[in-house]
């Protein structure tokens, strides 16, 4: 007991909760916090949690640099409290975050430089953020993300069979998987997926990243995953069963969300980073995301061979790219 308490009491930084529309949200803030630049992480899910971020080498740069703010999103990982479950939506998500960035200036000051950190599911919460609230932020960082679910839906189909057929024409190790993978997805009718179908696609791509050895990144280990488990203020298994009820609330609304029409009313400095075999969430969103956005502070990087956790696969050059990014625009 003296040993975990002893890992778990060497962490640096700033921990609180936040009340927000009658939930309680744990915050931790970790890292360079004199800087004066927190990169606000919008973690992925639903049903996640932010500690599942807070580790690897590209967190230790980012750390570094700048302070990392990491927290767990209404009824997930940490959190406390009830909600009215027809109220739990996107939108009130997105509300959550400018209540949050809002708490932040006025724990940090005004003259904080505040960004939009989001992956996965988190690029869906940062867009509806910066369209559908008046939170105030220096710039967006939108990390194999997703703002657009539709269009998402049919990019994974594509870069699936892309990659299925090329693997069985090859005749590698995987390509009897790889034909199963191509004929699951032309057997899904990929335009108009109801929630019934309980986001198929998603599931296969997962699946298919297994058949990809170059997405699988080496330094994630038995260790990564030990320090998740103690690291974490919650217990990891009971705050992933305790989301799952959440998750799922918030996965209908937002099953036909489509902000891509009105990405050029983003405005605010924006980093785009994906994989190029990211099934889940496909590199072609993040370049529509980039020619739509109004503003010339902007930047798509994609990183060859990634796969959905970009950040493993290239923690040092992933952590650069940011923090070359922000110190221009900051």
């Amino acid at each position: 007991m003296l040993f975990l308490l002893m890992i778990l009491g060497c962490a640096q930084g700033d921990y609180w909760y936040f009340r927000t529309d009658g939930v309680d949200l744990p915050v931790r803030v970790e890292g360079n916090l004199d800087s004066g630049v927190f990169l606000l992480m919008l973690h992925g899910g639903p049903q996640g949690s932010a500690a599942y971020y807070n580790w690897g080498l590209d967190t230790e740069i980012l750390e570094d640099a700048y302070a990392m703010v990491y927290y767990d999103q209404r009824g997930q990982g940490g959190t406390h409290g009830r909600f009215d479950e027809a109220a739990y939506t996107v939108q009130q998500l997105a509300d959550d975050n400018r209540n949050l960035v809002r708490a932040m200036y006025a724990r940090y000051g005004d003259d904080s430089s505040i960004w939009l950190y989001g992956h996965s599911w988190g690029g869906m919460l940062g867009t509806a953020t910066l369209l559908d609230t008046d939170a105030e932020v220096a710039g967006w960082i939108e990390s194999a993300g997703s703002h657009d679910y539709p269009l998402n839906d049919i990019y994974s189909a594509e870069l699936l069979i892309e990659v299925g057929e090329k693997a069985v024409t090859d005749g590698g190790e995987y390509a009897e998987e790889w034909a199963d993978v191509i004929a699951r997805v032309e057997s899904i009718q990929v335009d108009g997926i109801d929630a019934e179908e309980g986001w198929p696609l998603n599931t296969i791509a997962i699946e298919a990243s297994g058949y990809v050895e170059e997405v699988w990144p080496e330094n994630v280990d038995e260790e990564s995953t030990l320090y998740i488990l103690l690291n974490d203020p919650t217990a990891v298994a009971t705050a992933w069963w305790s989301g799952r009820g959440a998750g799922k609330l918030v996965d209908d609304s937002a099953l036909n969300l489509s902000y891509t029409d009105r990405l050029n009313e983003i405005t605010v400095p924006s980093l785009f980073l994906y994989g190029s075999l990211d099934f889940v969430c496909p590199p072609q969103l993040g370049r529509d995301a980039y020619e739509r956005v109004d503003t010339d502070a902007t930047e798509f990087v994609v990183f060859e061979d990634a796969g959905h956790s970009l950040m493993a696969n290239y923690p040092e050059e992933y952590a650069d790219t940011i923090i070359n990014f922000v110190d221009i625009w900051r």
